[in-house]
């Protein structure tokens, strides 16, 4: 059985002790809930505790697992073992593991949680035998990331339990602008909110934005759309106001602008290729992509639902020439902010001349980059 954590939650008739399960996707947040979730059914099911078990997939052999699940049989009483990091166990024991998965004794349960893998010969963070193995004789539960309004109303809940009204607006403007939708992160800033404000029931937009500091990722938007649009005078105001008082370090700067340019490259790709949101584009069309999850842009998209349409729409604004040479520039700026090559000693400076230099037609031959991306 496969249900999304949603599902999960509604559901009476999941499957939890005698059964394999399989956790998997990228919000932690929802999985640690669903961990809580699953010892409350269990204690709720028994009317006492069970034994609780955790270990680490990177040293986990099949026979070990199998053999505490027989621990538990003989012993008698509930046994709950969870294994963290079950994508880490070494793949010949995931495909052994995949063999012996079958109905459990009735007062055992093995509980794997993965990291969202991606890759050939992987998914969903386990070999896919083992995850279609346990799919089919128990349950796999699924943790996407949460789209903006999802993750807003999750918010708004998450200020209801601390006694506080999360106005709309603010809820949005939270995982808009300013958080985004990691869960963890949410929860952290709603509770510094509602510690905020004290005694007053409601969280508006103005706590907000008094209390909740700008994204860095939404500012090099921001940099990005001035650079897009040929704006220099406001693209450098923007800088400017990332290097202000050091708030932001010149080489991050240049490492996120670089990680924009290129995340536009993909998306005008895919987007060119017939791909469109929340459907996979063709193999021939992945292998063209970074295969390091950092660089890639669906992988990235996964984690970041909302950047997809802003950089949809950015990636068509641009023609291909401009985001091709573009990828060059910040290149050159980082080396010459490493002092390996160039004039410019000032790193804020040599970012200031990339930007300059990425908005208009002027050369920079400071750092020996080409011309600017717009022609």
């Amino acid at each position: 059985m496969k249900l999304s954590y949603a599902q999960y939650t509604k559901s009476k008739e999941a499957p939890c002790l005698g059964a394999w399960c399989l956790l998997f996707g990228p919000e932690d947040h929802l999985k640690r809930e669903a961990l809580a979730r699953i010892r409350a059914r269990v204690e709720a099911a028994l009317g006492e505790e069970p034994t609780w078990e955790v270990v680490d997939g990177s040293t986990l052999t099949a026979r070990e697992l199998l053999s505490r699940c027989q621990t538990g049989a003989l012993f008698g009483g509930a046994r709950v073992v969870v294994v963290r990091g079950a994508h880490s166990i070494d793949g010949d024991e995931q495909e052994k593991l995949a063999k012996a998965v079958a109905e459990l004794p009735p007062g055992v349960a093995v509980v794997l949680v993965a990291s969202d893998g991606r890759g050939r010969g992987a998914r969903r963070g386990v070999r896919a035998k083992l995850a279609k193995a346990i799919e089919e004789q128990g349950l796999a539960i699924e943790f996407r990331a949460l789209k903006a309004p999802e993750a807003a109303r999750w918010a708004i809940a998450k200020a209801r339990q601390l006694g506080k009204k999360l106005e709309p607006a603010a809820a949005r403007k939270l995982a808009d602008q300013k958080v985004g939708t990691g869960l963890a992160d949410l929860e952290a800033e709603v509770e510094k909110l509602a510690l905020f404000v004290g005694d007053s029931p409601t969280i508006g937009g103005a706590h907000v934005e008094e209390v909740t500091p700008r994204r860095l990722e939404e500012d090099i938007f921001r940099l990005v759309d001035a650079v897009g649009r040929r704006q220099a005078g406001r693209a450098v105001a923007v800088l400017r106001e990332l290097l202000r008082d050091r708030r932001e370090k010149p080489e991050r700067i240049v490492g996120m602008l670089a990680q924009a340019i290129r995340l536009i490259w993909q998306t005008k790709l895919l987007v060119e290729r017939g791909w469109k949101p929340n459907r996979e584009p063709d193999a021939e069309t992945v292998a063209m992509l970074p295969q390091d999850d950092r660089k890639n842009a669906l992988a990235q998209f996964k984690r970041r639902p909302w950047q997809v349409s802003r950089t949809a729409e950015q990636s068509q604004a641009l023609s291909w020439g401009k985001p091709t040479r573009a990828i060059h520039a910040p290149n050159g700026c980082d080396l010459t902010v490493k002092s390996i090559q160039g004039k410019v000693n000032d790193p804020a400076t040599a970012v200031e001349l990339v930007v300059v230099q990425l908005c208009t037609d002027l050369e920079m031959p400071v750092w020996g980059g080409p011309k600017a991306w717009v022609s």
